[in-house]
């Protein structure tokens, strides 16, 4: 395990980049090697569980007080998600409008990725169930689960979301059955 310390920093201003492109946010290891990243997908392919959890900690450490601004607000807003997604249940009901276009595996950090149409980047764990409808989980199986390199880690996540779909489709057909019970008492 290696420690993280992590801040957000704002560079030299440059005037040929964007302003947005100014902040950043620093993990310092404990071995002293410093990555500079502005969203929670810029580490993913590069951080282990536990410094995920790390990072986690001290970002919901550091906003304990107050909600953060701009990049900030992504990436906490990204770890709540991610580790908290009880606490998020508006933003699970906005899911009709998902059209997912991209599935991505994270293995080293033990994270899955869906982007959608309109630039919404969810970041999920891959043990952990989320409030995800029949209709994305069917999307998600649609698509080409994207991964760095064939593992078992990644047919464990398929075969996980065939799971949750097939319980869907068991608990349809238990409702249809159920209904279908209930008309035939009444005839």
């Amino acid at each position: 395990m290696v420690k993280v310390r992590i801040f957000t920093t704002k560079p030299q201003y440059d005037p040929t980049k964007p302003l947005e492109d100014a902040y950043l946010n620093m993990v310092t290891r404990s071995n002293g090697n410093k990555r500079f990243f502005r969203t929670l997908m810029g580490v993913l392919s590069i951080f282990d569980r536990e410094d995920l959890k790390a990072v986690y900690e001290l970002v919901m450490e550091k906003y304990q007080d107050e909600i953060p601004e701009g990049f900030d607000k992504m990436l906490w807003g990204d770890l709540i998600i991610m580790f908290n997604q009880g606490d998020t249940a508006d933003f699970w009901d906005e899911q009709l409008n998902w059209k997912i276009i991209s599935w991505k595996l994270h293995s080293s950090s033990g994270v899955h990725t869906i982007m959608t149409s309109n630039g919404l980047v969810i970041h999920m764990l891959v043990e952990n169930r989320y409030p995800l409808t029949k209709e994305v989980l069917s999307q998600l199986l649609d698509l080409k689960l994207e991964t760095e390199e064939e593992s078992t880690m990644a047919l464990e996540l398929i075969k996980f979301v065939k799971q949750q779909l097939e319980e869907f489709e068991d608990s349809d057909d238990d409702d249809l059955a159920k209904s279908d019970h209930e008309e035939a008492e009444r005839v």
